[in-house]
């Protein structure tokens, strides 16, 4: 899909998108888990294969579905539990500059921080969207789209957990959060 400038109001959050066109991805394994961060330009799929079924979420412009960007959601897929949570700021531009900075000099220095990808889109070079496996037990990563057109930053993050695993006590919490 071409580059469509958008805000985060405009942005739609799908467990059950299917695959899309990717432009570049990382593919991590934690234990009988392999996730797959994929870069979409202006969007992101995280897509987890599990011994149950995959897991997946997909924070994109759909111009087929209305806007929906929830706070936070929650999934089961047979023994394991998806935790995504959403968070959109809106920063001045020098603080937008400065968070744009940090991820691309943390992206060159890729071999030290293999577990970060950069991609930057459209004509602003502060326009970039970043997928970052931040740890293996539990499973998670986190993803940034900037959009500094708008000032605003949209950071998501993901986790898979046991079911059991995922709640204080041990036991399985219910539903959507």
């Amino acid at each position: 899909m071409p580059f469509v400038d958008v805000s985060a109001a405009s942005l739609t959050f799908r467990p059950d998108a299917p695959s899309m066109p990717v432009l570049d991805h990382m593919e991590r394994d934690a234990g009988p888990l392999r996730l797959s961060l994929r870069l979409l330009g202006a969007s992101h799929q995280a897509v987890v294969a599990t011994p149950d079924g995959l897991i997946a979420e997909t924070l994109a412009y759909r111009s087929d579905f209305a806007p929906d960007l929830p706070a936070s959601f929650s999934q089961r897929v047979g023994s394991w539990r998806h935790r995504y949570e959403c968070a959109v700021e809106r920063l001045t531009v020098p603080e937008l500059r400065d968070r744009v900075r940090a991820l691309r000099d943390r992206a060159v220095m890729r071999t030290a921080s293999p577990d970060l990808l950069v991609g930057v889109f459209g004509e602003d070079p502060d326009a970039l969207t970043a997928l970052e496996v931040t740890g293996a037990a539990p499973l998670s990563w986190r993803t940034t789209h900037t959009y500094p057109q708008y000032g605003e930053v949209v950071t998501t993050t993901g986790t898979v957990v046991p079911v059991g695993a995922d709640t204080p006590g041990g036991g399985a919490s219910g539903g959507p959060l």
